[in-house]
């Protein structure tokens, strides 16, 4: 079933206003733009407290604590090439038991994403020819002569098969 949203306090307290003026319940809820029966169930809770009441919020309580969910970012920041289970034991030797669920959610809510990071190509035969060209071409030069250079690329470069970086957790504002 789909999350329904909460009607606001003013809502409620304009739809009990405008009941008490002896207006319909139908016409009430054309009036708000909510259902008769949701009239009908604010009118009822009226009669019976007096007051309009935000009801108290039923299901499982959360299992960490805001303290121990920045604990879990702090060991996220340490290694974000950790997995969710290596994560989980860290959390654990501080004190927090949870699932592996628990952690992707929290990293989730957190706003960390696992990401593959981009793999590097390896160099095909026709970029290894150009650049044993370029060597050659540049063998003879003096040292005066590499001075007047500027190196400004720090690409990694692979020689053999392509270079997997693997995969870590990124955050959304983040590039990865």
């Amino acid at each position: 079933m789909a999350p329904t949203r909460e009607m606001s306090l003013e809502t409620k307290e304009r739809i009990v206003k405008l009941l008490e003026e002896g207006n319909p319940s139908r016409m009430v809820a054309k009036d708000v733009g909510c259902s008769q029966s949701a009239v009908s169930k604010i009118w009822t809770k009226y009669k019976q407290h007096g007051m309009v009441v935000k009801a108290k919020r039923t299901g499982r309580p959360r299992k960490t604590s805001k303290r121990q969910d920045k604990q879990l970012k702090a060991i996220c920041l340490e290694n974000r090439k950790s997995t969710t289970k290596q994560m989980k034991h860290k959390w654990e030797e501080v004190g927090v038991n949870v699932c592996d669920r628990t952690v992707r959610n929290r990293l989730k809510e957190m706003g960390f994403q696992y990401r593959k990071a981009k793999r590097k190509p390896a160099l095909t035969p026709k970029h290894k020819r150009t650049r044993l060209q370029w060597a050659k071409e540049r063998q003879s030069w003096t040292v005066d002569d590499w001075m007047k250079v500027v190196f400004s690329d720090e690409s990694r470069i692979c020689i053999g098969q392509g270079d997997d970086q693997g995969a870590g957790l990124k955050e959304n504002t983040k590039q990865w």
